[in-house]
């Protein structure tokens, strides 16, 4: 699939389908659960105690709002850096296309996930959130412009250090590295740039940054042919 309108035409999309963008073909797990393959019962105390440690110490920066829920903290744990059981989803597919297509990783194949979750409403108690039996999506409120901007949602894994149940429709779908610049080009005449996915001057930056790189790709290029000898410089050294 050549063109961005050929994947998605040859995407098998339902309403409860949300999508994830990853530059390399690793498993699906959430941060946290990266760094420990025992039972996660041994570790479960140091997953709460980071969200009992973060809610203390976001007093000195609260902006007229405070989550409503653990898993509304969760989301902005994960928002800002912190390891949590949620594992970043978006409802736009282009925008899945997007990380999966990172220019910094084109030596290697990267995915396009697909995932199937009920989209209704979680309500859940708090002193449930760490012992809930299956994963499920969570569409969380508009925290941040990043969230808004990545048409962001997240999978609340069950176990978080094991891939995301099979039995969801988890399909894995590679994107061949040589493919990628070709998909961010179109991807930009789409409207999706780091630029519009990471509202501010990161995505400034970022956007220069790929913009940088890609032009001295294509000087490099244009050094490598100017070093190569012209079909009848060839010739003329064939006749000496």
């Amino acid at each position: 699939m050549r063109y961005v309108s050929e994947f998605l035409k040859n995407l098998a999309v339902t309403d409860n389908t949300i999508f994830r963008g990853q530059s390399r073909n690793k498993p699906v797990l959430p941060s946290i659960g990266r760094s420990y393959s025992g039972s996660w019962k041994n570790v479960a105390s140091v997953e709460r105690r980071s969200l009992v440690e973060f809610k203390k110490r976001w007093i000195p920066y609260f902006k007229n709002y405070e989550p409503g829920s653990d898993l509304e903290w969760l989301a902005l744990m994960q928002h800002h850096g912190c390891p949590t059981r949620l594992i970043d989803f978006t409802t736009n597919p282009l925008i899945a296309l997007f990380f999966a297509t990172s220019p910094a990783s084109s030596d290697v194949e990267g995915v396009f996930i697909t995932a199937n979750y009920s989209r209704h409403e979680v309500s859940m108690r708090n002193e449930d959130l760490f012992e809930q039996e299956t994963s499920f999506a969570y569409y969380p409120p508009h925290l941040t412009e990043r969230i808004i901007g990545q048409s962001g949602c997240f999978v609340c894994s069950a176990d978080p250090n094991k891939p995301l149940e099979p039995e969801k429709g988890i399909k894995v779908i590679s994107i061949p590295g040589d493919l990628k610049d070709f998909y961010r080009g179109e991807l930009k005449h789409l409207g999706i740039t780091h630029s519009t996915l990471f509202p501010g001057l990161d995505g400034i930056g970022n956007d220069l940054k790929d913009q940088i790189e890609q032009g001295m790709l294509m000087q490099r290029i244009s050094d490598f042919i100017e070093t190569m000898p012209s079909p009848l410089e060839e010739e003329e050294q064939e006749g000496v």
